[in-house]
């Protein structure tokens, strides 16, 4: 597979690199799920950040055909098969930031994420950390959820009322963002959290799959308005078998009385 030559060129390049001291990698290859379609993603922590040509250095690995910065912040290549990559290049003091992770991603694939580690500190990060996985079921996690997909449904049905149906379009994305969360915890489907969409037909049960297809509309009008609802009705499923708080469930109750 061409991604794992171009993970070992990394690795190798980096390795005779003296400004090169740590890398990290993460994405679906330090999980091991890494297929022919998949990203390579890494952060560089470099002795002297602002000296590396990161379009050059990018190109160590194959013929790029764009390199940008994307909105993220994220350096991106493109390579001339259509491999995508992402590169972060950071000064080896900033290598604290992968602490600030911490309970927000795993890293129970730890050892496949230090590619590089010259001065063990990487190492010495990550062994530091001690939410290794962090408890997706949670009822703090639950009512960041529920708030979460409360916020969009308010959000959208205002697009949606003031006929602003692009942009309700759009809106949509969060409701089913935050909705596969709170079905993945619904149905104890963790895997591919930091990506709810992933492998979703695989992961959750046929039923809340089928419930998911409803609130993904087309651009057509009433197509828009009859997933909205279906939004309203399927979060309100969620917040009962979830047992969320009365307050997140009225404020529910009055979007369905305003926008349906």
């Amino acid at each position: 597979m061409r991604q794992l030559t171009m993970i070992n060129q990394v690795k190798e390049l980096s390795s005779l690199d003296s400004n090169v001291r740590a890398v990290f990698m993460y994405g679906s290859f330090s999980k091991g799920e890494g297929d022919k379609h998949s990203d390579i993603e890494f952060y560089f922590f470099l002795t002297d950040a602002n000296s590396i040509d990161e379009k050059n250095w990018a190109a160590q690995i194959g013929e790029v055909i764009l390199f940008f910065k994307n909105e993220f912040g994220t350096k991106v290549a493109i390579y001339d098969d259509l491999i995508r990559a992402e590169f972060h290049f950071l000064d080896v003091k900033d290598i604290t930031i992968i602490k600030q992770w911490e309970g927000l991603i795993s890293f129970e694939n730890k050892e496949k994420m230090i590619h590089v580690d010259k001065d063990g500190l990487l190492k010495e990060i990550l062994d530091s950390i001690s939410i290794i996985s962090p408890i997706r079921n949670s009822r703090e996690s639950i009512v960041w959820l529920s708030q979460s997909l409360v916020n969009s449904l308010v959000y959208t049905g205002h697009l949606i009322a003031r006929n602003e149906w692009a942009h309700a379009h759009m809106s949509f994305s969060y409701i089913q963002k935050y909705t596969l969360w709170l079905m993945r915890v619904e149905a104890s489907a963790f895997t591919h959290w930091e990506s709810p969409s992933k492998s979703a037909e695989k992961d959750i049960p046929k039923a809340l799959y089928q419930k998911y297809e409803k609130i993904c509309p087309s651009l057509n009008q009433r197509e828009l308005i009859e997933s909205f609802r279906s939004s309203v009705e399927i979060a309100n499923e969620l917040f009962f078998g979830l047992r969320v708080s009365q307050n997140i469930i009225s404020t529910l109750e009055r979007i369905r009385k305003v926008h349906i």
